[in-house]
């Protein structure tokens, strides 16, 4: 006897004599009359009552789901759909504000230079994380009209140049790398030097710029743009501010720290200049 109050069976009878009760209970309210003896029925019987009614909306709601799979799958599907093409409505306007952004740019470069051909915008596909002179790839080469050693910049300055090239990508060395040699001069006092990078320097993120006379007038705020006597790189580009000055041990000549114009870690498109007035025309000194 005792194992039948534990079977399955007497809890079937139990939930049966629930959903009785709670029916019976339901009746007798909705009729609005109601004895002494209903009320404390009534109250015996609410933890049944409450029991049934949530068995039989568990119930409801296990059918509800099998029988209307399908129009929850296909709502979902259509759901997702929606939400796929709106992202991508968002991806093709972002790209566009960024297209926008790259042609005014580039008609600024046209506007302040005249002589300058560039390239489309490039985006920069790759970078080495061990490359401590932030060099990169671009998504442009010889297809594209680009040649070693083109200069590479954006609307606010000298980023590098090509030393690598394929028909549809290029490697950029940037300005803070000793592949890089640029003839410079500050705008304040036209006080020359060049751009001779080491590691020391490249570590700080910074150009060094060298042989400076000894008693040129130069000091921390200085603005440095290219000469433009190599024939390597056009004049007067942009290439940062100094942020300290300080003798070479020969006591002959001076070095400065530049900081770049143009983030070099952290640029993500730039242009090619592909020729200019003076290409390839030596002057003076060697870039």
């Amino acid at each position: 006897m005792k194992d039948f109050f534990h079977s399955v069976k007497f809890k079937i009878l139990i939930c049966i004599a629930a959903l009785l009760l709670g029916l019976m209970a339901s009746v007798a309210i909705n009729v609005g009359i109601q004895s002494g003896p209903e009320k404390i029925l009534g109250t015996l019987t609410y933890p049944f009552t409450a029991a049934a009614n949530w068995v039989a909306d568990g119930v409801s709601g296990f059918i509800d789901k099998v029988v209307n799979a399908d129009a929850y799958k296909a709502a979902n599907d259509e759901l997702s759909a929606k939400l796929t093409e709106m992202y991508k409505h968002t991806m093709d306007y972002e790209d566009l504000i960024k297209e926008n952004e790259q042609l005014r740019e580039m008609l600024g470069l046209k506007e302040k230079n005249k002589d300058f051909i560039l390239s489309e915008p490039c985006d920069i596909i790759e970078r080495n994380a061990n490359d401590l002179y932030g060099g990169f790839k671009i998504n442009a080469g010889t297809n594209s009209g680009l040649e070693l050693n083109d200069p590479v910049v954006t609307a606010v300055g000298l980023v590098g140049r090509v030393t690598s090239i394929a028909g549809n990508y290029a490697k950029v060395t940037t300005i803070i790398s000793p592949q890089v040699n640029v003839g410079v001069f500050t705008m304040r006092t036209k006080a020359t030097g060049v751009i001779e990078n080491d590691l020391e320097s490249a570590k700080k993120g910074f150009c060094l710029m060298s042989d400076i006379l000894r008693d040129a007038d130069i000091k921390e705020g200085d603005i440095i743009f290219t000469s433009g006597k190599s024939g390597l790189f056009p004049d007067d580009l942009l290439v940062g501010t100094v942020v300290e000055v300080y003798d070479d041990p020969n006591g002959l000549s001076k070095h400065a720290l530049i900081k770049p114009a143009v983030d070099i870690f952290g640029v993500t498109s730039v242009f090619v200049i592909t020729d200019f007035d003076g290409k390839g025309i030596p002057f003076e000194i060697n870039e």
